[in-house]
């Protein structure tokens, strides 16, 4: 009956903003600048074959578009060698070509995996299809048919969580190499228009060799704006015709550990009855492992984030993004840099919430991290005239936990929850961006109560660039917590100069707020200022680019009104003449009060600490690229914590890739929380290996081996208590109680191996064919070494599985 009424709600909303707003709200786009349009040529549907030869007679007949400049570094010179870009269209989408001249034998070619990030020759094009620099897609082919996409806010807000049905295929040719381009109108949002319709376009090209990027118009990173200045086209009568698609799938698994057979068979649903709105669903969904997490061994009171990873909660979520904080892949300022986050769809089909138990009770750790089952998922998203909006629905089914105590194992079944996000967000590019957003999320549970969140986004951003204002309001009401929270930010970056930019930002949470059900917060109960200033410059003769980012924070909490966090952070980053890369990062931290690792026995008092780090890197485009990192760290008593690190990259032919990266620390007084208000240090040492090797077929086809594994000895050091009132941690003497351990050496062990073969056989349709095994085993030390702390994990796995899964895309 929840879910019922949940559902009914969230129709009824999106009833009301889809007919009540549209007889008040304008359904035409209007652009208020002065940019030259250049209308596009119509062309027949089946007048162009995308398969990167631009033979087709269409091409002669089409204008070539711009001419290209180097914007990175941004030296603003013209293109070394020409680009010829053309574009075309037709009733169902946009042709874009580009024929490089270049080299051939300079050409670097590498296949990777969809989105994957590298340095090697490629072209892209990004369309802002808002028409008025509100939200757009990027859609990019490297040399080879590799394929990358994603989607752009204002101004330069850039996200590879999109992925659409389009096409893109490259040929090399004997004076460079190709590219052709085919983007449905279906596949991207785009507001109602009358008979012309106005569409930004960007395009840039990576000239590997050089490690340039060369684009038009002119729009380097050192300059503030981007999507309201990209170059216009105009194209006549394009209204998409209602676009649907099925994805139906077939999941198969075996659990090696269980000896049991799993099977799941379900579908993904897209419609989009117009070019404004669209919507996703999923029935039965099986988000089994297809990619793993990267390992991480957390003992402290804060969360580590985890980015998204499945396809259907990637996918038109822009919407829900309400700050550049809200930004998943983008770190913050200083240690733990994390978003601020109402929507972190990581939560939906997570972790379940362990059950309390008696003293006598416990839970396997294989249960402990399973994942919560869905029933089903629906999104919602939108335009009418200047308004967007949003919902999202999903619904978990139950966890059941096999409890063993002194009588034996019992079944406890606990309630999964009920989600729902809606979302609106007012947009105005008359001059400059101006936006207001509404947020609300809600996460039912019958067992454990229920969690409501709201918050109201403001956005500014004035005609040239130069001021840019977010500001977030949050709330949270939990039946779990006796009072409302609140918090909220502000922040403002302002660009001096191109290359000068400096960001501001002001934020106050409340002990009560608690946005972690269903969003992200690493902390509530504080209040900080924060600043960046970052200065960049190009061509100085002996370097490409140099890159000054200087940062700090201080925070306070608020119950205590105790410093407890602040630093100042100094990064130099210099590409030189050679294409080689050093980075220096100088951190301070002044001595302050630590309210959360005590694990809630009270606050202590931490040192300063000092920290130094130097990364160097050979030119990204060699066969062979490698590098090492060193640093010095102070421990949160004063001792001293030394780092080094080596990598290298292996490109023996474009269709093989071989990386390695191996990582030490040696750590002295590593503070530690055992039990109530103790604490422990300990000297310990930490190898953290990481290898992957990547065998492509084709473009299309990938076998890839990844290993990533952490191993932590720790010898016990010194004992300490927290003290009744803030201050510094108490020596005390080691426990010796008949409960306690004789020795509190610990050693841990986590790794994740995975073997996986994916066959994408049309867009958005693959076969994956995944090995997964992975491991997080703590144990008493007991003299062994790091070889023995593998095996132990390696006989211990709490993930043993193989997964066929095949998803096939069907529809218009």
């Amino acid at each position: 009956m929840r879910k019922a009424l949940l559902q009914c709600g969230w129709l009824v909303m999106f009833w009301f903003v889809q007919n009540a707003f549209a007889a008040s709200l304008p359904n035409t786009i209007t652009v208020a600048d002065t940019r030259e349009r250049t209308p596009l040529i119509r062309v027949e549907n089946d007048a162009v074959k995308v398969d990167g030869h631009v033979d087709e007679v269409v091409w002669q007949q089409a204008s070539r578009l711009g001419e290209f400049v180097v914007i990175e570094p941004d030296t603003g010179e013209p293109e070394r060698f020409d680009t010829f870009m053309r574009a075309v269209y037709t009733d169902k989408g946009i042709y874009v070509s580009a024929v490089m001249e270049q080299p051939v034998d300079t050409l670097i070619k590498r296949l990777s995996g969809r989105d994957q990030r590298d340095n090697r020759d490629s072209f892209t094009v990004t369309l802002d299809t808002s028409g008025e620099g509100l939200y757009g897609f990027w859609f990019g082919v490297n040399l080879g048919d590799t394929l990358i996409d994603g989607s752009v806010r204002p101004e330069r807000e850039f996200s590879r969580d999109w992925d659409g049905p389009w096409y893109g295929r490259s040929q090399t040719l004997e004076n460079g190499w190709s590219v052709e381009i085919f983007v449905p109108w279906g596949v991207v949002a785009m507001p109602a228009s009358g008979s012309e319709r106005t569409i930004g376009i960007y395009a840039s090209r990576k000239v590997a060799y050089l490690d340039e990027r060369w684009a038009w118009p002119a729009l380097p990173r050192t300059q503030p704006k981007f999507l309201s200045a990209v170059s216009l086209i105009t194209v006549d009568d394009v209204q998409p015709r209602q676009q649907y698609n099925i994805y139906p799938f077939i999941a198969s698994g075996y659990d090696f550990i269980d000896d049991e057979d799993n099977h799941r068979i379900g579908a993904d649903v897209f419609w989009r009855p117009s070019s404004n709105f669209q919507i996703n669903a999923t029935i039965n969904p099986d988000f089994g492992i297809v990619e793993s997490d990267d390992v991480d061994i957390n003992l402290t009171a804060t969360e580590t984030f985890f980015p998204e990873k499945r396809l259907f909660f990637q996918e038109e979520q822009t919407v829900f993004v309400t700050s550049p904080r809200a930004e998943t892949r983008r770190p913050g300022v200083g240690r733990g840099g994390a978003p601020y986050t109402l929507v972190n769809t990581r939560r939906i089909g997570g972790r379940a919430p362990l059950p309390d138990l008696a003293d006598d009770a416990s839970i396997s750790q294989r249960q402990r991290i399973q994942l919560t089952e869905l029933t089903g998922a629906v999104k919602v998203t939108g335009q009418q005239g200047k308004l967007r909006y949003g919902m999202l629905s999903a619904f978990e089914e139950d966890v059941r936990f096999i409890v063993e105590d002194d009588t034996g194992s019992s079944l406890l079944r606990q309630a999964g929850n009920d989600y729902a996000v809606g979302r609106l967000l007012y947009e105005d590019s008359s001059s400059g961006y101006r936006a207001v957003g509404l947020l609300t999320t809600s996460v039912l549970n019958q067992d454990l109560g229920d969690a409501h969140t709201q918050g109201v986004d403001l956005h500014f951003l004035n005609s040239s660039g130069s001021v840019k204002i977010d500001a977030q309001l949050m709330s949270s009401d939990l039946d779990a917590v006796e009072d409302r929270g609140y918090g909220g930010f502000v922040d403002f970056e302002m660009t001096y100069a191109p290359g000068v930019r400096h960001r501001i930002g002001i934020e106050y949470i409340d002990e009560n707020l608690d946005i972690n059900d269903l969003g992200f917060l690493q902390r509530n109960d504080h209040y900080r200022l924060r600043s960046a200033f970052t200065l960049t410059r190009a061509n100085l003769g002996w370097a490409r680019e140099n890159q000054l980012d200087v940062r700090g924070f201080a925070q306070k909490n608020i119950s205590e009104s105790l410093l407890n966090g602040g630093g100042v952070f100094i990064a130099n980053r210099t590409d030189f003449l050679n294409l080689s890369r050093l980075v220096v990062r100088l951190n301070w931290f002044p001595g302050f009060y630590d309210d959360l690792n005590s694990f809630g026995n009270g606050t202590f008092r931490v040192e300063q600490q000092n920290e130094a780090t130097l990364s160097w890197d050979t030119d990204s485009a060699k066969d062979f690229r490698f590098g090492f990192t060193v640093g010095y760290a102070e421990e949160d008593l004063g001792d001293a914590t030394y780092e080094a690190g080596v990598r290298f990259e292996w490109q023996p032919t474009h269709q093989i890739n071989v990386g390695f990266e191996v990582n030490y620390r040696d750590r002295s007084s590593w503070l530690l929380h055992q039990e109530d208000d103790l604490f422990a240090t300990f000297d310990a040492k930490q190898w953290t290996p990481e290898i992957s090797l990547n065998y492509f077929i084709s473009a299309r086809q990938q076998l890839r081996l990844g290993l990533q594994w952490i191993g932590i000895r720790a010898e016990e050091n010194d004992f300490f208590t927290v003290p009744q009132s803030p201050g510094r941690l108490l020596p005390t003497n080691k426990p010796s109680g008949p409960d306690d351990p004789e020795s509190f050496d610990f050693s841990l062990s986590q790794y994740a191996l995975q073997l996986r073969y994916r066959w994408e056989l049309a867009p958005l349709s693959d076969l994956f064919l995944v090995y997964t095994r992975q491991a997080n085993v703590a144990r008493e030390l007991e003299g062994a070494g790091f070889g023995d702390i593998f095996d132990d994990a390696w006989e211990d796995p709490v993930a043993d599985i193989f997964v066929m899964k095949f998803r096939y895309r069907f529809g218009s």
